[in-house]
């Protein structure tokens, strides 16, 4: 990063045109190319028919010349302005599937852009940070519910309900923290 907080990006070179690419899978693929520079550092290209995507593959060609940054992933839907953060591809992982899961309440678009940033790899780990449990955990959190509201309709946990949520909230946290470190862990249960 130069004085100002700006990733230097030097001037494009021959080829640059194919350094990043993207695939929506069951369509071509597309390459940085087909992108339009909105910034210094930052991309978009639109996608049709975003209303049937469920997942964007990213991926890296060539590897990023500058240290310690990587190309951040995000997607909007139309006015083309609340950009949702989808993760990131580095030099380390130089690709990746992202789950495209839209707001409630915004809904699946019939148009949609997907957008790409050099961003500092500090900055992307705390946006990695803050993005949603994955599908694993959430269908965790749902079964527990679930099991926790049936086990309230009997007269046991009326008396000693109190005690036992800690136990509950003591799995949940055990469940996350498996599926933070091995999403399959389940599957490899004998």
């Amino acid at each position: 990063m130069d004085a100002y907080g700006q990733i230097p990006v030097a001037a494009p070179a021959p080829g640059f045109g194919q350094a990043f690419g993207f695939v929506v899978p069951g369509r071509p693929p597309q390459y940085s190319d087909s992108f339009q520079q909105i910034d210094a550092a930052k991309w978009s290209v639109d996608i049709e028919n975003s209303q049937q995507i469920r997942d964007v593959v990213v991926f890296l060609t060539t590897p990023l010349t500058a240290p310690g940054i990587g190309l951040s992933c995000y997607i909007t839907g139309p006015p083309f302005t609340n950009w949702h953060f989808l993760g990131a591809v580095t030099n380390e992982n130089p690709s990746a599937v992202f789950r495209v899961r839209w707001p409630k309440d915004e809904g699946a678009p019939t148009a949609a852009q997907l957008g790409v940033s050099l961003e500092p790899l500090e900055q992307i780990a705390i946006q990695q940070a803050a993005l949603p449990g994955t599908e694993l955990v959430d269908f965790g959190k749902m079964v527990a519910q679930d099991l926790w509201n049936y086990l309230e309709s009997f007269e046991v946990m009326q008396q000693h309900g109190a005690l036992l949520l800690p136990l509950f909230n003591r799995w949940m946290q055990r469940f996350q923290d498996r599926c933070k470190h091995d999403p399959f862990w389940w599957l490899n249960r004998s």
